[in-house]
Order: C-alpha cells, then sequence, then structure tokens
C-alpha cells in the first residue's frame, strides 16, 4: 500500500520537479520590454547582473534640459532584484541616489504574461528635492513578434508631503531577435502639491512619447527613442531624445 502512494506520488510530482526552464534565448525575448526607455520592464533582468546608462536631452520654447543616470541591478534570488544607481539632472543638485526593490510574481513562461511591483527611492522627486517614494505595478507580454507593456506608478514626496501619479505605456515588433521597433509614452500628473492645492500657469502634466527602436548583440543592449516633450506648468513643447545602453553579466 505505501509503496502505490509513493509510485502515485511520484507520478504526480514529476512534471512539477522535470519541468522545463525557459530558455536564455525565450528569457531574453520575454524581457525585451527593457528597450523602452520610459517604462520599468515588467521582467527582472534576464541575467544576474546588469548595469545600464541612460541619457536624455529634451526642449522646449521655455526650457532646455537634460539627464544622465547610471544604475546596477542585481538578481538576488529568482524574481527578486535589487537596484541602485544615480541620477544627473540639469540643475545645481549633481548626481543624486536613486535606489529600488521589484518582484515579479508573474512569468510569462508560467502564467501567460509578467508582472511585477516594487518600491523606488529617488532623492530629486518630480518636482521637490526633498526625496520621493514611489511603489509601482508593470505588466508585459509577448505575442509572438508583438510586445507590449504598462506601468502604474504613484509616488509622495518626504518632505512636503505632495503627490504625483503616471502612467506608462509601450508597444514594439520584433524585426528579428535581436531587432525591435516600436512607441513608448509617459503622462506624470501632481495630484497634490507642496502647499496641498493644485494651480499654476500652463498644463497640469508632464507628457514624453516617441518612437523607439532597441537592438541587443551579445551581453549589450541598446535603446534609441526620439520624439515629443510637453512640460508641466508649460504651454510650450519641443522634440525629445533618449540613449539607453545596458550590459547583460
Amino acid at each position: 500500500m505505501n509503496k502505490s502512494l509513493l509510485v502515485a506520488a511520484g507520478v504526480l510530482l514529476a512534471p512539477v520537479a522535470f519541468a522545463d526552464e525557459p530558455s536564455p534565448l525565450e528569457q531574453r525575448l520575454d524581457s525585451m520590454d527593457r528597450f523602452f526607455p520610459l517604462s520599468e520592464s515588467a521582467a527582472t533582468p534576464p541575467t544576474d547582473v546588469r548595469a545600464e546608462t541612460t541619457g536624455q536631452a529634451t526642449s522646449s520654447d521655455s526650457e532646455q534640459g537634460y539627464g544622465v543616470t547610471q544604475q546596477v541591478e542585481v538578481v538576488l534570488v529568482k524574481h527578486l532584484a535589487l537596484r541602485a544607481g544615480a541620477e544627473l539632472r540639469n540643475g545645481s543638485h549633481g548626481f543624486t541616489p536613486i535606489a529600488q526593490g521589484k518582484y515579479q510574481f508573474l512569468r510569462q513562461s508560467e502564467h501567460g504574461l509578467n508582472a511585477s511591483g516594487g518600491l523606488r527611492y529617488k532623492q530629486v522627486g518630480f518636482q521637490s528635492d526633498g526625496g520621493e517614494v514611489e511603489s509601482f505595478f508593470a505588466v508585459g507580454r509577448r505575442f509572438g513578434k508583438l510586445l507590449a507593456t504598462g506601468n502604474l506608478v504613484a509616488g509622495r514626496e518626504l518632505s512636503h508631503g505632495g503627490m504625483d501619479i503616471e502612467g506608462h505605456a509601450g508597444v514594439g515588433y520584433l524585426l528579428t531577435e535581436r531587432l525591435m521597433v516600436g512607441a513608448n509614452a509617459r503622462i506624470q500628473q501632481e495630484v497634490e502639491d507642496e502647499e496641498g492645492e493644485l494651480g499654476h500657469t500652463g498644463r497640469e502634466f508632464e507628457l514624453l512619447s516617441g518612437g523607439v527602436v532597441g537592438y541587443t548583440w551579445d551581453v549589450v543592449d541598446l535603446s534609441l527613442m526620439g520624439g515629443w516633450y510637453m512640460p508641466r506648468a508649460s504651454n510650450s513643447s519641443g522634440p525629445l531624445a533618449m540613449l539607453r545602453l545596458g550590459v547583460n553579466f
């Protein structure tokens, strides 16, 4: 009787114990939303360590802007990644720290789509230099050669109590296993300013959008984006350019 139970248990558990892990190619393809420079990927990096540098330049009638971000992300255990780095924005702040923790709780190879959530800290927030904490949710899926991803983000200023929300969307098409073309957009809205009330000249939101080209070669990922920038508290707009270089170790 006991032997029969053991045999039955072995038959039932065998498919789980020997379930095929996705190949490195599948892992890379299922996390191709990392090419969208405005959005958070719904998957953890395809390797244990990823280093990433992003540069951005914007121009409008009211302001000229630039930014550089350098980050390193480490997958500590399966589905859990920690990220740390620094960002430089136009202004007098210099490089300021950023940090993030992300957990991927759905995986396309197992559940049909990628989904993750996490927390992010930035010393310079949307409208303040007193620090900001953001919570985010990211979802993405590959439909054959078509990619789709989306983010929802809520941020709270630490020093002044202001709050903002963000929405991100990206769609892409894999021309080859290494080359993607698509579009990416991010809208950010202040819902409570530092004094607890809204109202100023110009629009109440910030919008960045444009076309994206991404290419991966061996351990290197490269993304280029060109589009349009609509700054908050202004009625002007202008061109946007972004470059992202990632190295997967």
